[in-house]
């Protein structure tokens, strides 16, 4: 890659950056009060909505790590990134509800919905806001590392440097404007990651000639070497599976299509929505969206298996570069799209976990310990320095890490389901769900969370945790079918049958 096309491409993706900022500054006129900065509740269409949405769940992870995973494992990822239809399923099951629950009371957090389906309890609230605490501390290091490693790939920067300098502007913008920054930047982000996507779709077709000729290359290519590197091809690499045990596989099959209804980023943007009437749009845009990412991530992947099959690039040694491998080879237009598009999908995924960051450390926990701060500016001032600290943190975290991008991404959204689903998708889809037994879950699901990552081992091969999710839904429902009822008032009853 020549120096004239490294800086186009630097100019083009710190371009969209700097329009990031600004429309993060200009929001930051939007923002009057303490509801609006946490939780941009009621304020938006279903086209900005449903791009945001998008941009947030399918991430770095998606455009970096799931496209490493497919070059290294085979099929088994397609299942995650063909999963579009889960934005319709979550807006069709809860939406209405959650939404609802901003016309009965005030919202700004996931902890206010905790507030009104369980009597505003507090162990729950607590409970449920570490949990997710840890999922956005995963979520937020595997966008960092990913948009670290681009530039890295690209120019040989520092990751320290690099994130400094990417995250460290995006940590500005979102700690002045709050959620409503956020989730305007996240829908300029998608509509780039989008527009990406569809670029890079069509080379596919043009470079490969299609999936026959990529499934016939890779079940036959052998073992390619370039230095010291091999890369090894077979059949088994294209089936449903891939190389992967199947309980693996399998488990990446349910986790996507369950996990994006439990996604923080999914149900926030319930309630940003400006009219309920609308809520049938917003799972539209929002799979349609989708769809067109998740499709790009998976071409990205095939591309790069293709171009090694047949000799054309060398073998990877590092499987998070298949999609810049794919991209230098398609040449400059594919590139400033492609390295445009990580960039987008790191800092909309990353803004978003910052803002949920911040409206757990200064509303959720201190609300949830019985303590209220005495003005909305006190509350939105600690807000600010929480992002700062954890924007800081992240970044260090990150670099520190030596894992895949898309192994801290399926940790961050493993956790993050396991402590929204006792809450969230139980408590609003069954009035049963009680107090009880959504503590227990939960009480449950942080344990083995943090057992987990100080090193407990499971028995089998699915990933540690789905069978922590699995133990807190089972108590949660075992819980409430043998402890009595929580009282519900007549708003709420009213929420729960729409």
């Amino acid at each position: 890659m020549t120096t004239a096309v490294k800086v186009m491409i630097i100019g083009f993706s710190f371009a969209m950056l700097l329009v990031s900022l600004l429309i993060g500054l200009w929001a930051k006129r939007k923002v009057n009060t303490a509801k609006e900065y946490f939780g941009g509740t009621g304020l938006f269409g279903p086209a900005a909505v449903g791009l945001s949405s998008t941009a947030a769940v399918a991430s770095a992870f998606a455009l970096v790590g799931v496209p490493g995973l497919l070059y290294s494992t085979g099929n088994a990822m397609n299942f995650w990134m063909l999963s579009s239809a889960a934005f319709a399923m979550a807006y069709i099951i809860l939406g209405k509800k959650i939404r609802a629950m901003a016309e009965i009371g005030e919202v700004a957090s996931l902890g206010d919905i905790s507030d009104l389906r369980f009597n505003n309890n507090r162990l729950i609230k607590g409970l449920m806001s570490v949990i997710i605490f840890l999922g956005c501390i995963a979520y937020l290091a595997a966008q960092i590392k990913a948009g670290s490693e681009l530039f890295n790939n690209l120019l040989g920067w520092s990751p320290i440097v690099t994130g400094f300098i990417i995250f460290g502007v995006l940590t500005v913008y979102t700690a002045i404007s709050g959620e409503v920054g956020g989730l305007l930047t996240q829908a300029f982000q998608g509509l780039v990651m989008v527009v990406a996507g569809l670029i890079i779709i069509v080379s596919f077709f043009v470079i490969t000639g299609g999936f026959g000729n990529v499934l016939e290359v890779v079940s036959n290519a052998g073992t390619i070497t370039a230095g010291d590197v091999s890369k090894s091809f077979g059949p088994d690499f294209m089936n449903a599976w891939g190389i992967l045990p199947k309980s693996v596989a399998m488990a990446w099959v349910i986790i996507p299509i369950l996990g994006t209804v439990g996604q923080p980023q999914v149900l926030t943007r319930m309630y940003a929505l400006k009219d309920p009437k609308d809520m049938p749009k917003l799972g539209l845009y929002a799979g349609l969206a989708h769809m067109v990412v998740g499709f790009f991530a998976l071409v990205v992947a095939y591309g790069a298996l293709y171009l090694v099959g047949t000799g054309k690039i060398d073998p990877l040694a590092v499987a998070d570069n298949a999609i810049f491998a794919y991209a230098d080879y398609l040449g400059l237009y594919a590139q400033l799209f492609v390295y445009a598009a990580v960039l987008a999908a790191a800092m909309s995924s990353a803004s978003m976990f910052l803002t949920l960051s911040g409206n757990i450390i200064a509303r959720d926990l201190p609300s949830a310990f019985g303590k209220e701060f005495k003005s909305e500016e006190k509350q939105m001032k600690v807000a600010q320095i929480t992002i700062f600290g954890i924007g800081i943190l992240s970044i260090l975290f990150s670099l520190t890490s030596a894992e895949m991008v898309a192994i801290l991404g399926t940790f961050g959204w493993g956790t993050l389901m396991s402590g929204t689903f006792p809450v969230f998708i139980i408590g609003l889809l069954w009035k049963g769900a009680n107090s009880k037994g959504v503590t227990v879950g939960l009480l449950l699901s942080l344990i083995l969370n943090v057992a987990s990552l100080m090193g407990m081992t499971w028995p089998g091969a699915l990933p540690w945790y789905v069978n922590v999710i699995a133990i807190s839904i089972l108590a949660t429902v075992t819980i409430s079918l043998f402890t009595k009822e929580d009282h519900m008032d007549e708003k709420l009853d009213l929420v729960m049958d729409l």
